[in-house]
């Protein structure tokens, strides 16, 4: 199946978003993410959630866009200061009905980053509000100083 990305396309301030078709051939000869290289593929559309990252005395702040996204099906990981949200949305089709016209297409959001410095991940906190994510990730204190003792070695 073809995979499609969403980019953001125009000027600072633009909502407009782009979907890219990408055709099989492409796809061809990468790797799956389970084999430790190139990107993973999907089964249905992924789009590139808005994101803004505020940085504060303490941490960080991520406050992501995951419309249609509940937080039974959000996923958000950090490792190795790479922060992974990934977002499944649920298709809400009435049951006995079928669609007819479709302004909007439907699809799971993902989107990584790579943090520099070090942060304390058993204090990420994360709240979700009618599809806004908000990410509060403190900062992992740093090491107190500590005297080493220097022994005579005869």
């Amino acid at each position: 199946m073809a995979k499609r990305e969403t980019a953001r396309a125009g000027t600072k301030g633009s909502k407009q978003s782009q979907v890219t078709p990408t055709s099989q051939p492409e796809l061809e000869g990468k790797l799956s993410a389970e084999q430790d290289a190139g990107e993973r593929t999907h089964e249905r559309l992924v789009f590139v959630p808005w994101v803004d990252i505020y940085e504060t005395e303490t941490g960080l702040v991520v406050v992501a866009d995951l419309p249609g996204v509940s937080p039974a099906g959000l996923e958000v990981t950090l490792e190795k200061r790479v922060l992974s949200i990934y977002g499944r949305v649920e298709e809400d089709t009435p049951e006995g009905r079928s669609q007819a016209y479709c302004e909007y297409e439907v699809g799971d959001f993902e989107r990584q980053f790579t943090l520099s410095g070090d942060f304390d991940i058993n204090g990420i906190e994360a709240n979700m509000k009618d599809g806004v994510l908000h990410l509060a990730i403190p900062r992992a204190p740093e090491a107190a100083a500590k005297r080493i003792e220097v022994r005579s070695v005869s």
